[in-house]
């Protein structure tokens, strides 16, 4: 629907509106200062259908009741459906002349005529009782209650032309409309009805019998955070039979409201108290009772604590009992609601009472009920004696913790404040998530043999969640030496293939020692994660430097002289003695430099594994390359570029063999490359029986050789 129609439509009410409320037979206060301060509830009541049923009437006495008795301060008007210029109201619930309002509501509907099969023309209800809401400033969460079992009007130009536009309005204001579904309620009134709830946020409530009524009540309850009601028992009666329900009172209980639904308006209920006084005699005082067709509703204030009882007798049909007590303890708890699983979990809870924390006697017993992601259900107490998680002994925070390592997945926690001999017990439900975070791990690489004024790479620093790399800044990454006083040198890190950001999640550690000795580290991470603050560290990293060797020069020796003898001189022939230095110097050079070349290549991590396609043949065999160049298999005979493994799909890749490890590396964008079905961003690790895809073509690199699928 255009702005304009909705406008114009609103005017079109307002200017209706007031000019009927000059004739109205009720005067109307409205809030001069704007917006009311209180909800305004309408009943649009087609009191011509409601009269053809006894039942009905008495079902409309019972809403009102109930909803004057828990609605305190809300402001009723009623609305017939055959005049509804002609409306009542205001009248504010919990005042002295609220029972003119249920009196009036009585003698209109009492003197309507019984007319069962009249059309109903709902939108000039509708229109009406908008321009009264806002004349009167009604808040969001005011709104009409329709109730009428003749036909509505339902063809698609009334319902488009007529509703909508008024539904839209509604909504707008944060106004709902809402249908009480009486028995007998024709089809076309249901439809038009749901779509109206629909629109605005509105509800339908099935009346037809007194279950109906107990569901319409828990809706006013927990729509104003009241609480939920408890069952104290349910009975399908005779004359003859009792009902006995027991409610069970905690101690620090302000107020007590005990609800009884009936189908037939008869029968006697007696409440006694723990000392055996029924509440109409010992308690009158501070007790109040609603006596309505369909429902009784009993308010004991500053009830005593214990075992209290009703007796229900004398009434014909299903009956059940429930209650709300409202508590001046508030169970309260402190929990993040994502917590590591690498590390306990600690449930806090603490009580107040006036919004101050309150210090419980020595009998009463705070607990937690932790239901884990396999429902494995554990109870623990909680405490306050400074342990177990507990910072500080008599403070009225009670705690307990679950230790670690925890499962992942949601966690239900039932906290529950009780007492000794007392049945029921003050609960605050919860759930919090344990979830895999963050953690920086190290991998040596040369920790020893470390010369002074060289520089190594001694480590690599990954961030990872779970196999997953998670890219962090330099900054949170922080490096404790353990043996400061001890150190002297240069300990850095270097973050690997950083990002737009400067962030990676591979970092080298580099070390430049200035001094012999051991250097003690450890490296920590400072994160914000799943919206709270931690901290992990890595395993120390133990480093040992040591001063260049030096060949020591030869010591002076005297050789005392020795006189010629007369033996014949050796021959003076060099070639004939000894092999010249000229050769001798130049071949140990080149064999030292073999044999360093040598254990240098031997220190490298040789490529293994083998790379199948689809079916398993075997496609690739590392430890065979035939395209290998000679320096690179010497010198770097543990990286495998793209192009050496002979296979055009894997260029633009190395591969980077460690110990006991796998690294794919993306050098160039020639091809995308996918890692189990992940894009290769950087590097990805490859474990036996990874997946990788390139160019179209689904590869399987493992450790040992696989054979062709023939099975097909």
């Amino acid at each position: 629907m255009s702005t304009t129609n909705k406008i114009l439509l609103s005017c079109i009410g307002l200017i209706i509106f007031v000019f009927t409320s000059s004739h109205s037979l009720i005067q109307i206060s409205a809030d001069q200062n704007g917006q009311s301060d209180h909800r305004i509830i309408i009943l649009g009541i087609d009191s011509n259908s409601v009269v053809s049923k006894k039942t009905h009437m008495e079902m409309v006495d019972s809403i009102i009741g109930t909803m004057s008795t828990i609605r305190q301060g809300d402001d009723f008007y009623l609305m017939t459906m055959d005049s509804p210029d002609n409306y009542i109201g205001p009248y504010r619930a919990g005042e002295t002349d609220f029972e003119e309002f249920t009196g009036k509501v009585q003698d209109i509907i009492s003197n309507s005529e019984d007319n069962s099969s009249l059309g109903v023309a709902v939108d000039q209800t509708l229109g009406e009782s908008y321009g009264l809401l806002d004349i009167e400033g009604a808040p969001p969460g005011s709104g009409i209650y329709l109730i009428s079992t003749n036909e509505y009007p339902d063809h698609k130009d009334y319902v488009g032309h007529r509703l909508d536009p008024l539904s839209d309005l509604f909504y707008e204001r944060g106004w709902h409309i809402s249908t009480f579904a009486l028995s007998g309620i024709p089809t076309s009134n249901l439809e038009v009805s749901t779509n109206l709830a629909t629109a605005t946020e509105g509800n339908i409530f099935q009346l037809a019998d007194i279950r109906g009524l107990k569901l319409f009540t828990d809706y006013l309850l927990t729509t104003d955070n009241r609480g939920k009601l408890i069952s104290s028992g349910e009975k399908k009666l005779t004359f003859s039979n009792l009902l006995i329900s027991d409610i069970e009172i905690l101690p620090g209980t302000e107020y007590v409201m005990a609800l009884f639904f009936r189908e037939s308006n008869a029968g006697s209920f007696r409440l006694k108290n723990p000392d055996g006084l029924e509440a109409s005699t010992g308690d009158r005082s501070s007790s109040s009772v609603l006596e309505t067709p369909n429902a009784v509703i009993w308010i004991i204030n500053e009830p005593a604590p214990g075992n209290w009882n009703v007796d229900v007798t004398g009434i014909s049909g299903l009956v059940s009992s429930w209650y709300l007590a409202s508590n001046k303890y508030s169970l309260n708890f402190q929990m993040p609601e994502v917590v590591p699983i690498d590390e306990a979990a600690t449930i806090s809870a603490f009580i107040t009472e006036a919004q101050s924390i309150s210090i419980m006697d020595k009998d009463a017993v705070i607990s937690a009920d932790v239901a884990t992601p396999d429902n494995t259900s554990i109870t623990y107490t909680l405490k306050d004696e400074g342990v177990d998680g507990d910072l500080k002994s008599g403070d009225g925070y009670y705690s307990a913790k679950i230790p670690q390592p925890l499962e992942e997945g949601t966690y239900s926690v039932s906290v529950h404040l009780s007492w000794p001999n007392v049945k029921y017990n003050l609960t605050r439900d919860f759930i919090f998530q344990a979830q895999v975070f963050p953690t920086i791990e190290i991998e040596p690489l040369y920790t020893t043999n470390l010369f002074i004024g060289e520089e190594y790479t001694v480590a690599t620093l990954y961030t990872r969640i779970k196999d997953s790399p998670h890219a962090v800044l330099p900054a949170d990454i922080n490096t404790q030496i353990l043996n400061d006083l001890q150190f002297d040198g240069t300990l850095k890190i270097n973050p690997r293939s950083p990002d737009s950001e400067g962030k990676a999640w591979m970092y080298d550690v580099i070390f430049s020692p200035d001094k012999p000795g051991q250097t003690s580290a450890i490296f920590n991470v400072d994160l914000n994660y799943a919206n709270r603050n931690y901290s992990r560290a890595t395993e120390n990293l133990i480093l040992e430097s040591r001063v260049i060797p030096h060949s020591a020069a030869q010591p002076y020796s005297n050789v005392p002289y020795q006189p010629e003898s007369n033996a014949p001189l050796p021959s003076t022939n060099p070639s004939k003695t000894k092999t010249p230095l000229g050769i001798i110097i130049p071949v140990a050079i080149v064999a030292i430099i073999l044999i360093i070349i040598a254990i240098y290549r031997n220190s490298l991590p040789k490529p293994y594994g083998f790379v199948s396609d689809e079916s398993g043949t075997s496609v690739l065999n590392f430890d065979r390359l035939q395209k290998r160049r000679l320096i690179r298999s010497i010198f770097a005979r543990h990286i495998v570029s793209g192009s050496e493994t002979g296979m055009a799909e894997f260029v633009g890749t190395d591969f980077v063999f460690g110990k006991g490890s796998l690294l794919i590396t993306a050098t160039s964008a020639a091809h995308t490359i996918r890692v189990n079905n992940h894009p290769l961003v950087g590097s990805a690790y490859v474990v036996d029986g990874t997946w990788i895809g390139a160019t179209g073509k689904l590869f399987r690199f493992t450790k040992e050789r696989t054979y062709p699928d023939h099975s097909s």
